[in-house]
């Protein structure tokens, strides 16, 4: 997505192709709506106990990289490692970039792989409670995320500088 389009639909239909497609129009909306944030906006907090719009670009992140690493360790038979915490990356452009990063690269390791792999793979972490499987990404982590960039795009709204009107539903950028 580096021209800030939807990439075309993979050529074939199967659950890791889905997949992938829902990975795309998270990403899409995520670019989108952190286009342009201001350090203002990145500070909002709409009431106290709600985290500001800068913890949740930070928690799509940790999502996003949760997602990818899960389905890159067990394409690569490696154990699951969660607990060894990567470096959130610096500034609001550093954490953009990764995002959309891991975003990316969970996508294209979607679209390589057949179904029985992805039928594999299991996600962990503190609240799983011991491996769950794949179906647990998308209700779990990945709808997380689109809740979390939808409340980005609300607090942009609130704070007076709306998002970029991307055309969501086509996956075209704004005019």
């Amino acid at each position: 997505m580096t021209d800030g389009h939807i990439p075309a639909p993979p050529d074939e239909v199967r659950g890791a192709t889905v997949l992938a497609r829902l990975v795309d129009g998270l990403a899409f909306r995520y670019r989108w709506a952190t286009e342009g944030l201001t350090e203002s906006e990145l500070a909002f907090r709409p009431a106290d106990g709600a985290m500001s719009t800068s913890e949740l670009l930070d928690h799509v992140h940790k999502l996003a990289r949760w997602v990818e690493g899960t389905v890159r360790r067990t394409l690569d038979g490696e154990p699951d490692r969660m607990d060894e915490r990567e470096p959130i990356a610096d500034g609001i452009g550093g954490v953009r970039e990764s995002t959309l990063a891991y975003l990316g690269q969970l996508r294209a390791q979607l679209v390589e792989i057949e179904d029985a792999e992805l039928a594999k793979i299991e996600i962990t972490g503190t609240r799983a409670k011991g491996p769950q499987p794949f179906w647990s990404m998308i209700n779990g982590p990945l709808a997380d995320a689109l809740t979390h960039v939808g409340q980005i795009n609300t607090y942009r709204r609130i704070a007076g500088n709306p998002a970029p009107a991307a055309d969501v539903f086509r996956g075209l950028p704004p005019d």
